[in-house]
């Protein structure tokens, strides 16, 4: 099953197999009747989308409930994480045009449990 996050050259659709057990970031050439070259996601949490210059793809990863935003090089190379968050979630990223300026919509969910016993 393909889901499409965004429409760029090259298209970008991630790719989810079974439960969510193995994503993939697959990326088409327009026009092309190649196969999409896939890139691992495994840790992705939310939308993907290239960076300004074109030559990589960002997302945020989420390891021990805490996200990062992760650039990933479309040449093949090592991805590196471009922040070092110690809490909470992305909810949102976008670079600017100028690729200068980065803005991340992050925050938390509180919620509280609370046990309710009829008394005797």
């Amino acid at each position: 099953m393909f889901l499409q996050t965004a429409r760029r050259s090259p298209q970008q659709f991630t790719k989810t197999e079974g439960q969510g057990v193995a994503v993939k970031i697959a990326l088409f050439e327009i026009g092309s009747q190649s196969q999409p070259r896939l890139l691992d996601a495994a840790h992705r949490s939310g939308g993907v989308q290239f960076t300004p210059d074109g030559k990589s793809v960002a997302y945020a990863i989420r390891k021990n409930g805490v996200d990062n935003v992760w650039v990933q090089p479309l040449d093949g190379s090592a991805g590196h994480a471009m922040t070092d968050f110690q809490s909470e979630q992305i909810w949102s990223l976008s670079f600017s045009p100028d690729g200068k300026s980065l803005a991340v919509l992050r925050g938390h969910y509180d919620s509280d449990v609370v046990l309710l016993q009829e008394g005797k």
